[in-house]
């Protein structure tokens, strides 16, 4: 049977991806969880301790991606192995922002930095017996029109910004999936259902406010988290690869996000972009 020893968990200092770390600490696993500030990581932190598993926390900004490969750094002098991956950090800027490299911050936070992240990681995860990646989309990428030509547009409204980069998602996920053929890794994404989580959180007061009718409206972040995890075990137990599921049900995707053209073709642009090779190994 799958066990969980060793995971690398993004967004972890709130919303569904604190109440995963719970989870995976519940179970014993050793987890290095992702934040996005000192700050937040040291608070949760503090939520999480005395549980069964242990938990580092490490601040990375993950539009950053001198960022993520300094992160990486830190995880391979903790972790050779990886045998879980947990893709769940999300933003939603209200306001065209661009990374270092002028990808616009919704897209780089969202899409571009796990899947720089995801491949950094995968001699660590090929190195596990069995390992597995869960990428936490959205059923808003039903809306997503994914144009690489516009990923430094200043054009699109925040809606258009979330959609594409949880449409490059469902996307990467596949093609993903495919290049891990035959190897001890498989790969998943899902939407956790409507949950009041800190997307906007990153906008100032605007952000403050809708961040608080947001989790009115939504479920509860354990809800959520829940969803993952079976996402997790499902993987872990050969039963599910390169699937798209929501709210733990496995769902057929629209036609637009079954592209396979589109698919490479965002694999490469992404590999360009990331100074990596396309080829996984």
């Amino acid at each position: 049977m799958f066990k969980l020893k060793h995971v690398v968990l993004t967004g972890a200092t709130s919303g569904i991806g604190i109440e995963t770390a719970r989870l995976l600490l519940s179970e014993g696993a050793n987890v290095i969880g992702i934040g996005s500030s000192a700050k937040s990581c040291a608070k949760a932190a503090k939520k999480l301790a005395n549980l069964n598993g242990t938990i580092k926390f490490i601040e990375c900004d993950l539009s950053d991606q001198k960022s993520i490969r300094n992160l990486v750094k830190l995880i391979n002098s903790q972790f050779t192995k990886v045998d879980c991956l947990i893709n769940n950090a999300g933003a939603i800027y209200l306001k065209f922002q661009p990374d270092k490299i002028g990808i616009e911050k919704t897209f780089s936070v969202n899409y571009l930095g796990h899947y720089l992240l995801t491949r950094l990681l995968l001699v660590n995860l090929m190195a596990a017996d069995e390992a597995v990646i869960v990428n936490v989309s959205s059923v808003a990428y039903k809306r997503g029109c994914l144009n690489l030509n516009e990923l430094r547009s200043t054009n699109l409204t925040a809606t258009e910004s979330y959609t594409r980069s949880k449409l490059a998602q469902v996307l990467f996920t596949q093609t993903l999936a495919k290049e891990l053929e035959g190897s001890s890794v498989s790969v998943n994404c899902l939407h956790p259902g409507l949950i009041g989580t800190n997307l906007l959180s990153k906008n100032g007061i605007i952000g403050s406010i809708l961040t608080y009718a947001h989790k009115l409206v939504g479920r509860s972040a354990k809800h959520g988290a829940r969803h993952v995890m079976h996402n997790v075990r499902l993987l872990g137990n050969n039963n599910s690869n390169g699937k798209y599921y929501s709210i733990s049900k496995p769902e057929k995707l629209l036609p637009h996000a079954l592209d396979v053209q589109k698919a490479e073709e965002l694999w490469k642009l992404s590999s360009e972009l990331c100074n990596l090779p396309v080829e996984i190994v």
